[in-house]
């Protein structure tokens, strides 16, 4: 009886942790000779991001505009890097070597509506400066999702 007791809590918590394992999906961005393809993608929390084909590159997070709280990130240049994002919201990045040719991108975690893409819009507004400007191009791309 104590075995059948002891399967059916692992089996609750399989049944529990198994969605984070299976919902998780990989995305993948490529560095061209200037630009991220994709250079805005939409992502669930969890979801995994992979840079690649970084050769004379590099990602590095853009300071406040990222989600409060979430953790900032700076690949060295060349390094393919993988990231899992958790904190739903909207992450700027760019590749610091190629910023003059506007190599930035966008990723946006969870499910963002129309003001929360209005208030990061004004905060890039507000607070970028010189290349890193380049950012409202692709902030007046973006969609709500909810």
């Amino acid at each position: 009886m104590q075995i059948k007791y002891k399967l059916i809590k692992i089996l609750a918590v399989a049944v529990f942790l198994l969605p984070n394992f299976v919902t998780a999906a990989e995305h993948v961005i490529k560095a061209g000779p200037r630009a991220f393809e994709p250079p805005i993608i939409y992502i669930a929390e969890g979801d995994k991001v992979m840079f690649s084909k970084m050769v004379s590159h590099n990602s590095v997070s853009i300071d406040g505009m990222i989600p409060e709280g979430a953790t900032a990130w700076a690949g060295k240049l060349g390094e393919n890097i993988n990231l899992t994002l958790e904190k739903p919201g909207i992450y700027a990045y760019v590749c610091v070597p190629h910023i003059g040719f506007g190599m930035l991108g966008i990723i946006v975690v969870g499910d963002i509506n129309a003001d929360e893409v209005a208030a990061y819009k004004q905060h890039a507004i507000d607070t970028l400066e010189g290349p890193y400007r380049r950012l409202l191009g692709l902030v007046n791309k973006l969609k709500a999702t909810k």
